[in-house]
């Protein structure tokens, strides 16, 4: 019984831990990404912030951080597409 208990617990917390590592890795693909288009997109006038936007207010911090991150999965099913689209 104890180890029933025991197993199901350690599964959970190693699929947490997964999940949390897996939207982590995501999420910083996306994000420099992202910032990489906007800096091509504007011809080098706006530089890529490095640092997650972390020396803004929190409302600019979480809005920029997730345009960042949005363009960058725009970008990446665009790709996706793409390479569809010629094979």
């Amino acid at each position: 019984m104890i180890d029933a208990i025991t197993e199901s617990a350690a599964k959970a917390i190693f699929k947490s831990i997964l999940q949390f590592l897996f939207q982590v890795i995501v999420e910083f693909i996306f994000f420099y990404t992202g910032e990489i288009v906007l800096f091509i997109a504007t011809l080098g006038k706006r530089k890529p912030r490095w640092n997650y936007y972390s020396n803004e207010s929190a409302s600019k911090f979480v809005i920029f951080t997730e345009l960042s991150t949005w363009i960058g999965i725009a970008f990446w099913l665009f790709i996706a597409w793409f390479i569809n689209s010629i094979f």
